[in-house]
């Protein structure tokens, strides 16, 4: 029996009441958290909520299933993220909140405080032990590494999968304890709710495994560790076939398990791994100067300060875990949670599928970071034991009250880069210096902000480091187009073109800087080239019936005004164009 509930109800202490200890972690994680309900949309915020059209109509809703996360904005091109349910979160945000982003950020805070709740469950469930459940409930709710999924309403695929996650978890648990039907059910559900969050989720059937390999309790009449092995397996197993009904939809949706986003050998793999896991690592245990771009590039050959130096810090971490884990009591307990930590950390290191530049990222701790600070708070309970009664409770939960108010400053602190872009990314240009697509980004941001002057350079600084760079051509094009300088904005998108060809946007942008020049030919062969890569995309039969209006064929202006309509009726300007052609008797061009 759980030995904080010995005491009856109505005479234990408040603290040790059902429902208190939960309620104080949740409470810690809505506070330090709450901040972010001033921040803005930020980052990759207004691309996947306010430019994919698969959030603003439920005729989407089919898609979410069938293909990856940004196919409504790039219908022709593959992709890596099979999420459905997240693109059901944002659409139900969208929904509820539209443009305010104060209700989007509510809504993430609240996810992870559920989080912090079920991290209270499981670790009651695993431990055996409220007051170790209530330190690692509260040590995850004010982690810093969590602020990029909290602070940002685009990382809440995290927070969303480890729900998920967590709550399959302790329904399995439950199952273990009562023998009943209904919480087994539940865990497979919740276990795919997951999956079709995040596909980090895949680790769970590993997790439960292991949870089985090394209960004592369960296991306590199992002879041989050949028969322990093999019961532990066969509680896997139904995760492992929901698993596997997973992989085949994705692969289905994808067309293909993974598809590499950069050419990568293996052998950059391994020897770049040292270097991450390292990285995780300190941010785990020392969680400062945090940010969500870093410069960790890969490795073409061992280095010392890239390969030899990461993997020798590893092993001496590695070795003084092991150590100390040994002379922990909660065996089942501890393994449990270094399981945690590990298992959900595999799918990160399949580097190849990660953007250039963005290979580690804070967000990808969020779920290890549970396990993490169970570890903790079963190494501070086992310091406890070995401390004279009188400081038991005294010395532990001073180091667990430092320990939390120690994170939560940081949390409150560090957090304050995600109010807008021009702190992120100013913050990004500090912590990855080299980062052209973060410099190319800050300078989007005080464009947006109307600081042309400011913008201009820094697209300027990225070009002279590399020309070819894409995205600031495109961009530098963008600026000179929105402050009125067309001749300046047509050769950078022009550049763009020839650097990639597949964005529909340059085309378009093109096609309305060919119009400002009176190119009117160009413009309809630019306007048309657009919408060949994109044709439900917002706007561009609009730029099209421009260019036709402008060369005089009326009949196909119509015709385009009313095709931009059909496609999106709240396309005021279209309308406004129609309705100034209706009624013009309409003549083939000369």
């Amino acid at each position: 029996m759980d030995r904080d509930r010995s005491a009856e109800p109505s005479t234990a202490p408040l603290f040790l009441r059902p429902g208190t200890m939960e309620t104080l972690a949740c409470a810690v994680a809505a506070l330090v958290y709450s901040g972010t309900l001033g921040f803005g949309f930020v980052y990759d915020d207004v691309l996947q909520i306010f430019k994919s059209p698969a959030l603003r109509e439920w005729r989407y809703l089919p898609q979410y299933f069938t293909s990856h996360v940004l196919a409504a904005l790039y219908p022709g091109a593959g992709g890596n993220y099979y999420r459905p349910l997240l693109l059901l979160w944002l659409r139900l945000n969208f929904v509820l909140f539209g443009p305010q982003p104060a209700g989007w950020h509510a809504a993430t805070v609240l996810c992870h405080v559920l989080a912090t709740y079920l991290v209270f469950r499981v670790a009651e469930q695993v431990a055996d032990d409220r007051m170790i459940a209530f330190s690692a409930a509260t040590l995850f709710a004010v982690h810093p590494v969590h602020i990029e999924s909290v602070a940002w309403i685009s990382g809440v695929s995290d927070p969303l999968m480890s729900c998920f996650f967590l709550g399959s978890l302790s329904a399995f648990f439950d199952w273990r304890k009562s023998a009943k039907l209904g919480p087994a059910v539940y865990s497979l559900i919740l276990f795919g709710f997951a999956l079709l969050s995040k596909e980090t989720a895949v680790v769970l059937p590993a997790l439960i495994f292991v949870a089985m390999v090394v209960d004592g309790r369960a296991t306590a009449a199992v002879e041989t560790g050949t028969r322990r092995v093999w019961l532990s397996m066969r509680e896997s197993a139904r995760y492992v076939l929901v698993a596997i009904v997973y992989l085949a939809v994705r692969f289905r949706a994808l067309h293909g398990f993974s598809h590499p986003a950069i050419s990568l050998s293996w052998t950059q793999v391994f020897l770049t791994w040292p270097a991450v896991l390292w990285f995780y690592a300190r941010h785990l245990l020392l969680p400062i100067g945090l940010s969500e771009f870093y410069s960790l590039n890969y490795l073409d050959h061992a280095t010392g300060r890239g390969f030899w130096l990461p993997l020798a810090m590893l092993t001496l971490l590695l070795l003084a875990s092991w150590l100390w884990i040994r002379t922990l009591p909660q065996r089942s307990a501890v393994w449990f949670a270094t399981a945690l930590v590990i298992l959900p950390m595999l799918p990160v290191l399949d580097l190849r599928s990660l953007t250039v530049g963005d290979i580690v990222h804070d967000r990808y701790l969020y779920l290890p970071s549970a396990g993490f600070a169970l570890l903790v708070a079963l190494s501070i309970a086992a310091l406890a034991q070995r401390l004279p009664e009188r400081r038991r409770i005294l010395v532990p939960t001073a180091l667990i009250g430092v320990l939390s108010l120690l994170f939560a400053v940081l949390t409150v602190t560090e957090q304050r880069q995600w109010v807008n872009d021009i702190f992120l990314y100013t913050r990004g240009a500090e912590s990855a210096p080299d980062n052209l697509t973060v410099r190319d980004n800050l300078a989007n941001a005080l464009l947006a902000a109307n600081q042309p002057n400011r913008a201009i350079p820094l697209y300027l600084e990225v070009l002279m480091r590399d020309p070819n760079f894409w995205r600031s051509n495109y961009n530098l094009g963008f600026a000179y187009y929105e402050t009125g300088n067309p001749a300046a904005a047509e050769p950078f998108f022009q550049r763009a073109i020839m650097i990639d060809s597949s964005d529909p946007d340059e085309y378009i942008y093109l096609a309305l800087v060919d119009l400002q020049l009176k190119k009117f030919s160009d413009a309809d062969q630019r306007a048309r080239q657009a919408i060949t890569r994109n044709p439900h995309a917002r706007g561009y039969y609009f730029v099209l019936g421009l260019t036709c209006k402008s060369q005089g064929d009326l009949r196909a202006a119509i015709e385009a005004f009313n095709t931009e309509l059909a496609l999106h009726p709240d396309n005021t300007a279209a309308a406004a164009e129609l309705q100034k052609l209706e009624g013009t008797a309409t003549r083939p061009h000369p």
